[in-house]
């Protein structure tokens, strides 16, 4: 089933939160925008075990130390880096094509290096 990305305000972080794509089942492509802190258009967040507890920032549900969650890429480490979504708050697919109207056109997914074909 695939699933629109849908700005979802947080109300742990104050920030606004969109799953763009889920290329794989251990990527994410997310917007997150925080009018305080940052904003990244198109940041890519992997999935590992959570080192500590926490909240998610996409549901608000708590997280304990050893839950599966995605995180933002560290290299170079972004402003929202201790920032974690809860493996299971995640719908397993997200595609562009179903995006809001409001959404600008975004190149096909064949554009992006995550994209590569099988060999």
């Amino acid at each position: 089933m695939m699933c629109k990305a849908e700005d979802t305000p947080c109300l742990a972080t104050g920030c606004r939160i969109s799953v763009l794509e889920r290329p794989k089942a251990y990527l994410l492509m997310i917007r997150w925008s925080d009018a305080r802190r940052c904003h990244y258009g198109e940041q890519i967040w992997r999935l590992r075990k959570a080192s500590r507890d926490g909240r998610c920032a996409l549901s608000g549900s708590q997280i304990r130390r050893g839950d599966w969650v995605f995180k933002p890429s560290t290299h170079p480490p972004p402003l929202n880096a201790a920032e974690m979504i809860l493996q299971s708050a995640v719908p397993e697919s997200v595609g562009i094509d179903e995006a809001p109207s409001t959404e600008q056109s975004r190149p096909a997914t064949s554009d992006y290096p995550l994209h590569r074909p099988a060999k």
